[in-house]
């Protein structure tokens, strides 16, 4: 990072810390991280939006905003005596460091596919502790983006070709994201025709499939060991 962005950055934190302090911004000083939590989805999900629609001028205000969500959520968590900015910069660091070894350590790893067994085989040794290879998929997510990790994270476990024989009774209707955007559209479509709303329809599913796993899980002796990134 060049010191012309390091300037910038002090002057973010600044603008920040005059909007929470005495003569700020009332709206501000009154938010909690409860308050700010939807916020914080929709800059991600603006975010999202501008770099499908390959807008890099969209997409570098959007990215700002995005930034100032997590100072301005640091500033207020530091404000309840909870965590400081500092702490949450410090932790990221340190993550970065460990599960780099082969960047920042003397292991040598030279492929893709090598780093992200490394980063996999690392994280599952730092959540030992977790019941469940779920445990860290924020029940908050929506629901699509909830499925797709659940996926993800069962996919390479013996559990997963009950799962697969399923989808290879179903008819293949897209080849491209394109195809598969069109035909989730089309789902919905029927869904609002016959009163059913998609999100929860899928949340129901989930329930029991998620279910449906770590009771398996727990009948195992040895753990499955997570598959993501």
């Amino acid at each position: 990072m060049s010191n012309n962005a390091l300037d910038e950055f002090r002057k973010l934190l600044e603008i920040g810390e005059t909007l929470m302090g005495p003569g700020g911004c009332a709206w501000d000083r009154e938010q909690t991280l409860v308050s700010l939590r939807s916020s914080v989805l929709e800059e991600a999900c603006e975010v999202i939006e501008a770099i499908d629609n390959e807008d890099d001028d969209n997409l570098a205000e959007e990215l700002g905003d995005l930034l100032y969500q997590v100072i301005f959520l640091s500033m207020v968590a530091e404000k309840e005596n909870r965590f400081s900015l500092k702490m949450v910069i410090n932790l990221i660091c340190e993550k970065l460091i460990h599960r780099h070894p082969h960047v920042f350590g003397d292991k040598e790893l030279h492929t893709a596919d090598e780093v992200l067994k490394q980063w996999e085989e690392i994280k599952r040794l730092e959540k030992s502790d977790r019941i469940s290879i779920l445990d860290g998929i924020p029940k908050g997510l929506p629901a699509l983006v909830r499925a797709y990790k659940i996926a993800k994270k069962i996919k390479d476990t013996s559990f997963a070709p009950e799962e697969a024989k399923i989808e290879e009774e179903l008819p293949h209707f897209f080849e491209t994201e394109e195809e598969l955007g069109e035909l989730l559209w089309d789902l919905v479509k029927r869904a609002k025709r016959r009163g059913l709303h998609p999100e929860h329809a899928l949340r129901k599913v989930l329930v029991a499939k998620e279910a449906a796993f770590r009771d398996w899980e727990g009948s195992h002796k040895t753990t499955p060991t997570p598959h993501e990134k």
